[in-house]
């Protein structure tokens, strides 16, 4: 976490009404954000616990190689 000193700065009150809605968005996003991740891991840990394989994250859809003509890319 990234600590902010503004001692001996002067803040506009603009600035300080950006930094309070951080700070207030920051306060309300980290509990969902840690809800979250447990969840996801209780999931990941039931899978493991029946088995399950993991679900496929990538799925190639063409493996050509070469440099595509200008018919093939306009679909001729």
């Amino acid at each position: 976490m990234k600590t902010v000193s503004f001692q001996g700065a002067q803040l506009t009150t603009g600035q300080r009404e950006r930094l309070e809605q951080q700070r207030r968005i920051q306060s309300m996003l980290n509990p969902v954000l840690a809800e979250q991740v447990a969840q996801t891991i209780a999931v990941l840990d039931v899978r493991k616990e029946q088995g399950i394989q993991p679900e496929k994250q990538w799925v190639t859809i063409s493996d050509t190689r070469g440099t595509v003509s200008i018919a093939e890319w306009m679909g001729y």
